[in-house]
């Protein structure tokens, strides 16, 4: 099933998986039998999939070696109690192939749901990630998110095994059902054909400096670092950019604070023109308390910072320990750091916003793995942006699937906000959507270098811009209904 995700994108073998999975619920002798069916298909799937986190951990091996166990093995244990109740639910309430079918596609996505929101949540690798191969049929993103692709995704193995067990009627069923799938599909296209990968917005630059992340806090580095930033923002082209960006903590000084600094790199950003960079931010000196937050500045041609945002959905031991302040109160933890430099937890921003800078839209800034939060990523109130900024640091990985999984996680929130996107990360991949999921420049991994394009136009607010969640919801509320009027029926 793993392979099914980034850099692979062996869709058809999530047939084998699931149709295995479907098999397995038949023969489960109890509910608790399949809850740990379940389990174990999680944990196989987790543990493939998300082994790269583990790399992160060889930065500074001799502080975070006691990490690799939870990172490696620890957290696929966790989240593959998100799979377990799945099967456990399936076998308690259903009798039969068609609502075991039903209940179980209803329940995994449920599931997903609850995974993405519980304990701050952790959405990577839902299983409608899986269609960022098809472009065309990413387009269902618009109208119910990564949500519906899962749910259709599983529909149609589900229908799968349904026909394959089944008569004639059944097979039919399956049949129309791929006929559908195939419409759907040549309805995306159609609709991508129609609108021209072309724009009037705005030149821009996206910047990778590819800098390694043994290097990237070193204090004999941080010169050069920042010279090299500086040579390949500075680099001559047809067309004078904007906006210059650059990746998540591009700069690894408190640059609010640091003037000279500031007038140094204002030199490579043209009259008129603004670089939007990602760089720690701490309090003013003298206020209390001290915090530290992980932000994106906006500088102009003069030096001044214009704006800022600050992360606020912290990735937990990776940016803070989670109830470090609680727990002080019983035991020491002056020995746990968290995993990125520095002795002091980031602070939490106040939420997705829209910076507003004159010549350039308005925009979203996301900050690493904010970006993976479907329905999550615009602000519910104020204006809404016109394009999305998602800068990021996956260097800590390597050259493992983690970088491409989380590109394709990104991609997906252009299609479901209908907005553009602007991906700058420090080794890659760094790349551009437009409002439909299509690539429109791209860096790829650890490439140092510069894209100069123009920014591609929003489209109106999509379904599920508009409605979020509540269009799965009622859609597995429709199919939870008809499963229970599919048993009901059975066993009357």
């Amino acid at each position: 099933m793993a392979l099914a995700f980034a850099p692979v994108h062996a869709v058809p073998i999530l047939w084998l998986s699931f149709l295995g999975a479907f098999y397995c619920l038949n023969f489960a002798p109890t509910p608790k039998a399949a809850f740990w069916d379940g389990w174990w298909f999680g944990l196989g799937f987790f543990v493939a999939s998300l082994y790269w986190i583990a790399i992160a951990t060889f930065v500074d091996l001799a502080s975070f070696w006691w990490v690799i166990p939870f990172a490696l093995l620890g957290l696929p244990v966790i989240l593959s109690f998100f799979v377990g109740p799945v099967f456990y639910l399936t076998i308690k309430f259903s009798k039969d192939n068609y609502s075991r079918i039903l209940l179980f596609i209803c329940f995994w996505v449920l599931f997903e749901w609850l995974r993405a929101h519980l304990f701050t949540g952790f959405p990577w690798n839902l299983l409608g990630y899986v269609w960022t191969v098809s472009t065309p049929f990413l387009q269902i993103a618009a109208f119910g998110g990564v949500y519906l692709l899962t749910f259709f995704t599983l529909l149609l193995i589900g229908i799968t095994y349904i026909g394959l067990q089944g008569g004639l009627l059944e097979k039919r069923i399956m049949i129309s059902t791929y006929v559908i799938a195939v419409f759907l599909g040549i309805a995306g296209l159609s609709k991508l054909q129609e609108v021209p990968m072309t724009s009037s917005g705005p030149w821009m630059r996206l910047v990778q400096p590819s800098i390694p992340q043994s290097l990237k806090w070193n204090p004999e580095q941080r010169e050069a670092n920042l010279y090299r930033l500086l040579t390949l923002s500075h680099e001559t082209s047809a067309h004078i950019p904007q906006a210059i960006i650059w990746p998540e903590t591009a700069v690894s000084f408190f640059l609010d604070h640091e003037p000279r600094l500031r007038r140094l790199i204002s030199q490579i950003i043209p009259e008129g023109a603004y670089l939007i960079t990602g760089a720690p931010r701490k309090t003013p000196e003298g206020h209390e308390p001290f915090q530290i937050w992980n932000s994106s500045l906006v500088l102009n041609h003069e030096g001044a910072v214009l704006g800022h945002y600050d992360k606020f959905h912290l990735v937990p031991f990776g940016e803070y320990v989670p109830w470090r302040k609680e727990l002080s109160h019983y035991m020491d933890l002056s020995w746990m750091k968290k995993i990125t430099a520095g002795a002091i937890d980031f602070s939490i921003g106040n939420g997705p916003e829209t910076l507003h800078v004159e010549k350039i839209p308005a925009f979203g800034p996301l900050i690493c793995y904010e970006a993976i939060f479907p329905g999550a990523v615009v602000t519910p109130s104020g204006p809404r942006p016109e394009w999305l900024l998602n800068v990021t640091n996956d260097a800590w990985y390597g050259n493992s699937s983690g970088p491409y999984q989380h590109l394709e996680i990104v991609r997906m929130r252009a299609v479901e906000e209908g907005l553009p996107l602007v991906r700058a990360a420090n080794n890659g991949i760094s790349a551009v959507f437009d409002a439909y999921g299509r690539q429109v420049v791209s860096i790829p991994l650890n490439e140092i270098g510069i894209r100069d394009f123009q920014l591609p136009p929003p489209i109106a607010p999509t379904l599920y811009a508009r409605f979020g969640d509540l269009i799965i919801f009622s859609i597995l509320a429709f199919f939870l209904g008809a499963a229970f009027l599919i048993r009901v029926g059975r066993t009357t």
